[in-house]
């Protein structure tokens, strides 16, 4: 974010403006390939980073409730509320007020705000990261995902039940004693 914000403030890297009056179609000034490359590669950017990590932070924010403890289980119900919002709340104000700003302020400051905001989120997480739950990982994620394949490989063939509680799910009860004795595998 901050190099698509750099790329509509530095003017070296900002594409020359044709003066007021004139009109798109006579306009005779272009963009260097060095400023779209710069403009596109700060898009991708966020697009790579966007798709790794909105489904890890909803994850990781499960992770900090204990589906064991009532008390626990009703903040997750209403952390999952707030996400959404906050969610919908951004969507909202990057549709509405950004483009204000953008159209009537300027790019710069149109595009500072967000990043402003994205510096701000990483300070809180990293402030707040020695108070997080962290799950030790239980062995090779890469043997799970083997696991799961062979699995569903060998058992391609099977008829799928019309019962949903004839699916396999384990009790409640099994799930506590799987997390704390730290055995927890795939039943293949």
């Amino acid at each position: 974010m901050s190099l698509l914000t750099l790329s509509v403030l530095v003017p070296s890297l900002r594409p020359p403006s044709c003066s007021p009056g004139i009109k798109e179609e006579e306009c005779n000034k272009y963009a260097l390939s060095l400023q779209i490359g710069i403009f596109y590669f700060a898009l991708y950017i966020i697009a790579a980073r966007t798709g790794g990590t909105k489904p890890n932070i909803s994850t990781m924010g499960a992770d900090q409730f204990d589906d064991f403890e009532p008390k626990e289980r009703a903040q997750k119900l209403s952390f999952f509320n707030w996400w959404m919002f906050s969610i919908f709340f951004g969507t909202l104000f990057a549709t509405t007020v950004l483009i204000y700003v953008q159209d009537n302020v300027g790019w710069g400051l149109g595009y500072g705000l967000p990043t402003l905001g994205l510096a701000l989120s990483i300070l809180v997480l990293l402030v707040g990261t020695p108070f997080y739950r962290h799950k030790v990982p239980l062995g090779s994620p890469f043997t799970r995902i083997a696991q799961v394949l062979v699995a569903s490989i060998r058992k391609r063939k099977l008829p799928v039940p019309s019962e949903t509680k004839e699916l396999h799910e384990l009790i409640l009860e099994e799930y506590a004693d799987r997390r704390n004795s730290g055995l927890i595998t795939l039943l293949l």
